[in-house]
């Protein structure tokens, strides 16, 4: 029922979400700018190929594991992720919970400088995701638990007094939720971005991102009810745009 009403929300507002995806309406220059030129852009990035290529490699063995068809982050989400990392570039990331690892490897396709910690959660496939981001294995740090994982990844940005960007794909259960949108306000009131993905298909996303959202005073937040960014630069207005990306 909870998912037939924001089926039906986004076909209510389907006209207006689909202006401000063009951009009327919004008037911060920094939210029209990253509308037209980051969520929305359609110019080619230099990274796509190997994004395409690691997640065919990516369904190819996760079908041979599992037997049948994957359910593997889309191109389309993969290429935004990256263009997101790109505009921001952030030295070290934090990422919760991952399938195939084909969105770890996009974060990290940015700079060949940059790393990544994540916790993996239950929904990691190590078969699979050990062999596509191999070549970025050394910049990869994992974590055993979700909640060691942000403590380090906090401490990592104080000490070195770089901006939190932090991705969350999915929480293993309710008891994250609490713990991990505590975490998220804190970096985005020190002028973080967070992504958040799985809203409509995970209640725990859902929540944490209700959690989240409703729980900051600055920033700008911009979802299409799937996914979510959250970017908490402090000369931002407390501001929502519901759009198509």
């Amino acid at each position: 029922m909870v998912r037939i009403k924001k089926r039906l929300k986004l076909y209510i507002t389907a006209v207006n979400r689909y202006k401000r995806s063009r951009g009327f309406g919004i008037h911060s220059p920094f939210a029209f700018k990253f509308v037209l030129r980051v969520l929305r852009e359609q110019s080619a990035y230099y990274a796509y190929t190997d994004i395409d290529e690691r997640r065919a490699i990516a369904a190819s063995l996760a079908h041979k594991v599992e037997g049948k068809r994957p359910k593997l982050i889309s191109m389309k989400s993969a290429k935004m992720l990256f263009r997101i990392a790109c505009y921001f570039h952030p030295e070290v990331m934090l990422q919760v919970g991952t399938s195939y690892g084909v969105s770890t490897t996009a974060l990290l396709d940015v700079s060949s400088s940059s790393r990544l910690m994540i916790y993996k959660g239950d929904g990691a496939h190590p078969e699979v995701y050990d062999v596509v981001t191999r070549r970025y294995a050394e910049r990869i740090v994992a974590l055993p638990s979700l909640g060691e994982a942000l403590e380090a990844y906090s401490a990592e940005c104080v000490g070195l007094s770089v901006l939190p960007f932090v991705l969350v794909n999915a929480l293993d259960g309710d008891e994250d939720v609490e713990a991990c949108a505590s975490a998220l306000k804190d970096m985005l009131a020190r002028g973080g971005v967070v992504v958040l993905r799985n809203l409509m298909r995970s209640p725990h996303m859902a929540s944490l991102f209700a959690a989240v959202d409703g729980g900051i005073t600055r920033g700008m937040t911009f979802t299409n009810s799937r996914a979510a960014v959250i970017v908490g630069l402090p000369h931002l207005p407390r501001q929502r745009f519901s759009l198509w990306f």
